[in-house]
Parts: structure tokens; C-alpha cells; sequence
């Protein structure tokens, strides 16, 4: 019973981060989602982390930052947990270069 509980608390959790995510795309023309696929994605998952209590997570293969949310990946887009092959960002260990090129591109926006 505890476990059916705790699965429901997950799926209801999972349900208001799919809200939250619909929130920003309340716009005529959806440039939001251009705007957190192409360069941003690293700030929308730490907005997903900060509000959800998440891990930012990356996929050095499609260069993407995503939010880790109670076992699923979550971007602009929605639950994108099948599509996404992710580390940690905090346990990415890429070569020093990438990386750094990484933080200044991704997050500092340079």
C-alpha cells in the first residue's frame, strides 16, 4: 500500500511539473521552446531543479542539459525520458576543454 501511495505521489508530482512546463508556453507564437532547445536548455532545467528539487542532467551525444525529476527527464518540451541518453552535469567528466567550452557557451551564455 505504502509503495501505491508513494506512486501516486509521484504521478501527481509528475502531472504539476507537466503544468508548470504548459505555463511557459502561453504565448501566440511558442518562441519559448526555440528559445530553451537552442542554447538556454541548461537554464530551463535548473529552473525544472530549483522548483521541482531535481538534478541538472546532460547528454554529451545531443550536447541537451535536462532536468532529472523523480526518475523521469523533463525540458521545455515536456517528459522527455525516452528520448535522451543523460550523466549528471555534476559527475560529467568530458574532456577539461569541452567542458569548460560547455560552461562558457551554456551557462554563462558567452
Amino acid at each position: 500500500m505504502e509503495s501505491q501511495n508513494r506512486n501516486n505521489e509521484v504521478q501527481k508530482e509528475n502531472l504539476t511539473i507537466k503544468n508548470f512546463i504548459s505555463k511557459f508556453h502561453n504565448t501566440p507564437s511558442d518562441n519559448v521552446t526555440v528559445t530553451f532547445t537552442n542554447g538556454c536548455c541548461y537554464w530551463f532545467a535548473n529552473i525544472l531543479c530549483e522548483r521541482f528539487s531535481g538534478e541538472i542532467m546532460y547528454d554529451p551525444i545531443e550536447n541537451h542539459f535536462v532536468a532529472g525529476l523523480n526518475d523521469r527527464l523533463f525540458d521545455i518540451t515536456g517528459d522527455v525520458t525516452d528520448v535522451y541518453n543523460v550523466v549528471k552535469w555534476s559527475e560529467f567528466t568530458g574532456d577539461p576543454v569541452w567542458r569548460e567550452r560547455l560552461y562558457r557557451q551554456c551557462v554563462l551564455l558567452e
